[in-house]
């Protein structure tokens, strides 16, 4: 081989070289960027979950504290009763009184 020939293999040895320290280099940087997205997403995930929990314990707490309207329909029916009770124990207590004063 000729000295123009070895300078030749070496200048193309050393291209390809830099060719494939380029890419390399290129392929460094975008699994850095591939991992820094992964872990952005698996904190959003995170959130995610945590905020899923947190509207399920509030749906939870509030399903158990509702008011139905059956409740409140029984609720009403109970104090009609009592104002009910109140009335009738007021007009015995009047004709009562009546009754002393009558006299």
């Amino acid at each position: 081989m000729t000295e123009d020939g070895a300078f030749t293999v070496e200048l193309a040895i050393a291209e390809l070289r830099r060719g494939i320290d380029v890419r390399l280099a290129n392929q460094e940087g975008q699994i850095a960027l591939l991992y820094q997205r992964n872990e952005l997403h698996e904190r959003r995930a995170d959130d995610h979950a945590r905020l899923i929990e947190e509207l399920e314990a509030r749906l939870s707490a509030a399903e158990r504290e509702q008011v139905t309207r059956a409740h409140l329909d029984n609720r009403f029916r109970h104090t009609l009763a009592l104002l009910s009770l109140i009335a009738t124990m007021a007009s015995v207590a009047v004709g009562i009184l009546i009754a002393f004063l009558g006299r």
